[in-house]
């Protein structure tokens, strides 16, 4: 355990280290969100509702989504590809450790980092410009979305890594990672609210992973679940976790036996 909790340390300094990268890639999240504010401001200017939406709900899922989008996106999973492709897989293979943990705690402190700013800016943003949104004030709804934002940062983590591993049998991996991640992004409710869609293909998507990446999670920030609903989000989401790491494990076998460790 010592050793991943080194590697966690490491990879926080790794951030700090490149200032320059890290301060514009900061500056990249606010503008995000002050243009996404500031178009859905305009468009209830016009309107008391937008697809269902009153404007104080609206914004306080755009704020929410943009600040949960940072974290459980943010991700380190590229590099294994790169490790790949270059040969390097071969170093981390003859160390004394688990490639998954190691890969985890890597993005346990990517995540921890952006986790901090993301709050830190969105909570500026929000005293500066003071914005009609909704504060949950409730603990158990609180502790719930907590749960399902870990859930969920888990979920992506082995959606990613799985798509990281397409590095074993293929050199091109920057366009099918590109093309994967516009499709959950839009799948799991970050352009708008997934409920606006027609009612059998919100309950199809519902069954898909995505819609538990950011969607659930905001939903129960909103205070819009009952039971039923948290009963059946967070069985789907162990559901999935559960079966996407069966498939992750599969493919990093059969993966090794494909792997040549070409450049080295």
């Amino acid at each position: 355990m010592k050793k991943y909790l080194c590697v966690l340390k490491n990879t926080i300094l790794e951030f700090l280290a490149y200032r320059l990268n890290f301060l514009m890639w900061r500056v990249r999240a606010i503008v995000s969100i002050l243009i996404t504010y500031f178009l859905w401001k305009s468009v209830f200017m016009t309107s008391g509702t937008v697809l269902g939406y009153s404007e104080n709900r609206m914004l306080t899922y755009i704020i929410v989504m943009i600040t949960l989008s940072s974290i459980i996106f943010s991700t380190q999973t590229q590099r294994v590809a790169s490790e790949i492709n270059q040969g390097n897989l071969s170093n981390f293979l003859i160390r004394p450790i688990n490639f998954f943990k190691f890969n985890f705690a890597r993005e346990a402190a990517d995540k921890i980092v952006n986790c901090f700013f993301s709050l830190v800016e969105t909570f500026l943003l929000v005293l500066i410009l003071k914005p009609s949104i909704i504060i949950q004030t409730d603990v158990n709804y609180l502790l719930l979305f907590l749960t399902a934002v870990i859930l969920s940062s888990i979920l992506y983590f082995e959606i990613s890594m799985i798509l990281s591993f397409i590095g074993f049998w293929s050199h091109e991996i920057w366009a099918p990672r590109f093309l994967f991640f516009i499709l959950v992004s839009f799948l799991s409710g970050t352009y708008f609210p997934l409920d606006i869609f027609p009612g059998i293909i919100y309950n199809f998507l519902k069954l898909l992973p995505f819609t538990y990446l950011i969607f659930f999670p905001l939903k129960i920030y909103l205070g819009e679940v009952n039971f039923w609903q948290l009963w059946y989000g967070f069985f789907t989401t162990m559901f999935w976790i559960i079966y996407l790491l069966i498939f992750m494990v599969f493919l990093w076998k059969k993966g090794l036996k494909a792997y040549t460790s070409e450049g080295r």
